[in-house]
């Protein structure tokens, strides 16, 4: 399908879409989008921009300017800008704001279809921080990065997390990267459920402060396990360069779930730790 670009004129919306809160109530995300991909074929272009307003729950002063699907790859792009107001009475037609460079995010997958988000947000304006958009320099929306974050720290790999979101590996590891270099704090919603060592564990609790004192490197404990020694290396060295808190739990967390999987091995250096915490 060609890019579409236009107005959304009211009266030729389609009736599905007149009342939207009536016609998606009750339908996950992934029947809507279905909806909508076979909806794409059967109406105009404004009913399609108007699905992806609401999908996206666009709010003023931002507009879906076009979408795009390419049915082959199951890829939705959607265009998303401002517009200058209109005059009075709302008669003038509406017109593009003078625009910056457009930034592109992968956002949360509908119903087995990619989406991808363009920004060109206006010159001088910060970007946006709705759901639908991410931080400057990421390669994910907001939405797609609580997603990410919650596998990552319920301990699913990297791998996993690309075979369950769909998403590139190489987008990924920059994505990682850039979380263990301090360069992106994780947002809100982000934090998940603390891993439980097994009944009769002698593994400290995540909560007691035995962890964070550890990854931050103001106890020291005697370690002979090599990989538990270059883990802590890097650990730290992250850690020194990460302000957001939710980042900083990540890395205890992972820290914590490695003793928890390894306790059989790690019996001095736990053995330092429980002291600690008692």
């Amino acid at each position: 399908m060609d890019m579409m670009r236009c107005r959304i004129p009211c009266a030729h919306v389609h009736p599905a879409l007149h009342y939207p809160e009536k016609q998606f109530a009750g339908m996950g995300l992934a029947h809507v989008l279905r909806f909508g991909c076979s909806f794409f074929s059967e109406v105009n272009m404004a009913d399609a921009l108007a699905l992806w307003k609401q999908l996206l729950q666009v709010q003023e002063p931002w507009v879906v300017r076009a979408c795009r699907a390419d049915e082959y790859n199951r890829c939705m792009d959607v265009w998303v800008g401002v517009e200058a107001p209109r005059g009075w009475f709302g008669l003038s037609r509406a017109r593009p704001v003078d625009s910056g460079p457009e930034v592109v995010w992968r956002h949360s997958g509908f119903g087995g279809w990619k989406v991808q988000i363009h920004v060109r947000p206006p010159v001088g304006s910060e970007l946006p921080r709705q759901q639908w958009a991410g931080e400057a320099g990421m390669p994910f929306t907001r939405a797609l990065d609580r997603q990410i974050l919650a596998l990552l720290n319920e301990g699913v790999n990297m791998a996993g997390v690309c075979a369950i979101l769909d998403v590139p590996m190489a987008e990924l590891w920059r994505y990682r990267h850039a979380i263990d270099n301090g360069r992106h704090g994780m947002g809100e919603g982000a934090s998940s459920a603390s891993p439980k060592p097994a009944s009769g564990s002698r593994v400290p609790d995540l909560s007691s402060p035995v962890w964070e004192r550890l990854v931050e490197g103001s106890l020291n404990i005697d370690v002979r396990v090599l990989s538990l020694q270059l883990l802590l290396s890097r650990t730290r060295s992250q850690v020194a360069v990460i302000a957001d808190e939710d980042v900083r739990m990540m890395k205890v967390r992972d820290m914590h779930r490695y003793f928890v999987k390894n306790e059989r091995m790690l019996t001095h250096e736990l053995l330092q730790l429980v002291q600690e915490a008692a």
